[in-house]
């Protein structure tokens, strides 16, 4: 069944709910609502990844959306670019002014393709993910744009070493014998992995982080190989010598039967 939305109503409303971030986890949300404003954010307890608990970005959501300092209309600037000087502007304004400089520039001698978006997805919506902006920048003829520079070589990199952009399993990742935590502040930035982490290490799996930053995730493993910076290709390409020398690789995987 599906969420009642939320009413008026005094009587505390829990609504189910997912992250909107790009992350992997897809957390579940149970977000509590009263009098039409939601009072409290929670990760749902019956998720798998998310346990009951959300990230730092994700536990402060409710502060941000009702801050007192967030903009809520669009400001204009008043003053030289670089000077601060902003004055509010209705929405009508700003999309005005920014729909005539858009057909202003794709009218002119240099034509559309002279209009290039760059974004990313943010959070990720309909809106505000890979839909409308879209579909309006084909209809004007902007240029094209790969547009994430992070993620699109992060994913190249894997569809040329395992054949596709996929990550590990985070539930399976408590049943490995040996883990690596290379190049990421997994308690930081990705601190749903670290409980299936701790349940591998409990089952007597051993915990490497490969980083030149002794960051906090570093201070909880088994060891810190602190890397110089940029030679992470150079140790890489070590252990895949070791590897085929001492015939450790896996054969089935890297060959596998069709």
């Amino acid at each position: 069944m599906a969420n009642p939305l939320p009413t008026l109503d005094s009587t505390p409303l829990t609504v189910r709910g997912a992250c909107p971030h790009d992350c992997p986890d897809t957390c579940a949300m149970l977000v509590t609502v009263e009098n039409g404003r939601a009072t409290r954010i929670q990760g749902d307890p019956d998720h798998p990844v998310t346990s009951g608990f959300l990230c730092a970005k994700v536990n402060r959501y409710l502060e941000r959306t009702y801050h007192k300092d967030r903009l809520t209309t669009p400001l204009k600037r008043v003053g030289p670019k670089g000077s601060g000087q902003f004055a509010p502007a209705s929405w009508d304004e700003a999309l005005t002014d920014i729909a005539a400089k858009l057909n202003a520039i794709r009218t002119s001698a240099h034509g559309p393709q002279s209009i290039l978006p760059y974004s990313y997805a943010g959070t990720m919506g309909y809106v505000q993910s890979q839909s409308m902006d879209r579909r309006f920048f084909h209809v004007i003829g902007a240029s094209k744009l790969d547009r994430t520079i992070c993620a699109t070589a992060g994913a190249t990199g894997m569809q040329m070493t395992v054949g596709a952009n996929l990550g590990a399993d985070s539930e399976g990742v408590s049943e490995s014998d040996l883990i690596l935590l290379w190049g990421t502040n997994t308690l930081t930035s990705n601190p749903h992995l670290w409980p299936f982490v701790l349940q591998a290490r409990a089952k007597g799996a051993r915990v490497l982080c490969i980083d030149p930053i002794r960051t906090r995730t570093a201070d909880q493993c088994d060891e810190w190989i602190a890397i110089r910076p940029g030679t992470d290709a150079a140790l890489a390409l070590g252990m895949m010598h070791v590897l085929f020398a001492d015939g450790l690789q896996d054969d089935d995987y890297i060959h596998p039967r069709r």
